[in-house]
């Protein structure tokens, strides 16, 4: 990275931590702060229960591999996912934390069955962890003042409002330069927020133009759209949108 770019990196921060700082005196970004840092400390857990084995992933991917997308999913070589790269790991997570496959339990639901937390505040996420949504979405509206983000799913055209304080202070919706993200949205105590999946999209790639066009939402599973998605989007690096991660 040259002087410039860190410059500009260093600058961005420092406008970012200003804007934390006028925002957090909102009840509702107190509210936002508090439930992004015990998702932050429940991934964490979750992370390790997949990555230390405790998840049975040979019995699941021999579901997975009953899907209806499965000859899609091989041709992305679906598990050839790195736990040394923190992309990889952020779709890991995003497969089997959360239900993506109806043949297949995610961690939230085993947490939930297991009883994992009993504190009151981490049970109440993790049951909206077992409810949000997740989807191809395009931003339509941003609030810069109240740091509220709308996104708009492609395929169903539902609608979500979300606190998203970096997105709300350095992007702008322009429709000749669309932005969009794959990403899964909780909803918590009147709050709505995204899980920042590392799944952006230059919206004039070939292969994402042809996959909006091709797609059949209405036969496809979430776990393939995740993973074609993030196929695409890894050619992508510099046009990526980056994400208010630090509960991550």
């Amino acid at each position: 990275m040259n002087k410039e770019q860190l410059f500009a990196d260093d600058m961005r921060n420092i406008m970012l931590n200003m804007r934390k700082h006028m925002l957090n005196r909102k009840s509702y970004i107190k509210k936002y702060n508090k439930y992004r840092k015990i998702h932050a400390d429940i991934l964490e857990s979750m992370a390790s229960y997949i990555l230390d084995g405790k998840y049975d992933f040979g019995k699941y991917i021999r579901e997975i591999n009953k899907d209806r997308d499965t000859s899609k999913i091989e041709k992305l070589k679906a598990f050839d996912l790195s736990s040394d790269n923190p992309d990889d790991v952020s779709i890991m997570i995003e497969l089997f934390a959360y239900k993506n496959l109806k043949e297949v339990p995610s961690v939230t639901e085993i947490y939930l069955e297991k009883n994992k937390f009993k504190n009151e505040d981490k049970v109440k996420l993790l049951k909206a962890m077992n409810e949000s949504y997740v989807g191809l979405f395009k931003v339509v509206d941003i609030d810069f003042d109240n740091a509220y983000v709308t996104y708009e799913d492609v395929f169903t055209k539902k609608r979500f409002k979300v606190i998203d304080i970096s997105m709300s202070t350095f992007s702008e919706v322009d429709k000749n330069s669309p932005i969009y993200l794959y990403n899964r949205v909780i909803t918590v105590d009147g709050i709505s927020f995204g899980t920042g999946i590392h799944c952006n999209i230059n919206y004039k790639n070939k292969e994402f133009k042809k996959f909006l066009k091709e797609h059949d939402y209405e036969n496809g599973t979430d776990f393939y759209r995740c993973l074609v998605l993030y196929e695409i989007s890894k050619n992508e690096k510099n046009n990526r949108v980056r994400y208010n991660i630090n509960y991550r």
